[in-house]
């Protein structure tokens, strides 16, 4: 069946309660820390295909996003890259509708549109967004992470947590009016983005999907059955960037210099993450060759995806 410009399956299913968990390729999809959790939670509940865009050509450049080709019993099959919807039944009275999305390069309103439009018809409670960017915290402490609620209990779990709010202002994607247009319909919203190290370069960070498990557990209450394995493997790469680092000087700077304002900014931070009190001159401040090295290795992500 149709709605708007999704391609749904024909019998939706009666859901309780749903919450939408969505990620953002490639953007905020760094090390696919969001796609590694999203499967996490696929694969625990037996997630089930909800629908797909109708015709991904009118939102992507199929010139950057690829179409893949495949053969399968001797045929030739091309798949264009595509946003899709699964869900699963989960735990309490709650139910998961999973959105794999894609930065759209074109139509972007109308994408947010029928977004709100798709939330709404399956009656959503609350949209949550998970992912992960390159931050300034070094590989050797815990992990920060950044977000909110419109919720004030789910936020101040947040905030208990150890989420950091987030003051950031720049550049961001189309669809972060998703989140704008759903509060104004009275749909709940949340947001966790993990920092990760900005020289680890992983291609699936383990240590970044353990801790948004993590803190999704805290909130909804769930015991994955994968942690365990997950966190094994996040502290074997951990241990081998560690092992990298104490080897090239210039990480080892860089890591230093990051240790440094990491600690001096953990030891300063309120502990009501919700009030701003620090002025920019309180701020640690790295080196200009750190920062520099930051920007570039900035600028070589922005350059890949």
């Amino acid at each position: 069946m149709r709605l708007g410009i999704f391609e749904l399956i024909e019998s939706l299913p009666e859901l309780r309660n749903p919450h939408i968990i969505t990620i953002l390729q490639p953007w905020i999809d760094v090390g696919s820390v969001g796609t590694l959790t999203l499967g996490t939670i696929e694969n625990q509940f037996d997630a089930q295909e909800l629908g797909k865009l109708a015709r991904p050509s009118n939102y992507y450049d199929l010139t950057r996003y690829r179409p893949m080709l495949y053969r399968e019993g001797g045929k030739r099959i091309v798949e264009p890259p595509n946003s899709t919807i699964n869900y699963a039944k989960g735990p309490g009275e709650i139910d998961f509708i999973l959105l794999h999305m894609m930065e759209p390069h074109n139509n972007g309103e109308d994408l947010v549109d029928a977004l709100v439009d798709l939330a709404k018809k399956l009656e959503v409670k609350r949209y949550c967004q998970i992912g992960a960017m390159y931050g300034s915290a070094p590989h050797t402490r815990p992990l920060i992470v950044s977000g909110q609620s419109s919720e004030p209990i789910v936020q101040d779990k947040l905030v208990n947590a150890g989420v950091k709010s987030s003051t950031y202002e720049g550049p961001t994607s189309i669809l972060a009016l998703v989140t704008q247009e759903l509060e104004k319909n009275n749909i709940d919203t949340m947001s966790m983005m993990v920092q990760l190290p900005p020289y680890a370069r992983l291609d699936e960070d383990h240590k970044g999907q353990e801790t948004l498990l993590k803190f999704l557990t805290d909130i909804y209450g769930i015991s994955f059955e994968e942690l365990s394995s997950i966190q094994k493997e996040g502290d074997r790469q951990y241990a081998e960037i560690d092992r990298m680092a104490k080897i090239e000087p210039r990480v080892q700077s860089l890591v230093k210099q990051l240790e440094e304002a990491y600690d001096a900014e953990q030891g300063n931070q309120p502990k009501d993450l919700t009030t701003e009190t620090n002025t920019q001159e309180d701020e640690p401040s790295l080196s200009p060759d750190v920062e520099q090295f930051l920007r570039e290795l900035e600028k070589d992500s922005d350059e890949k995806t």
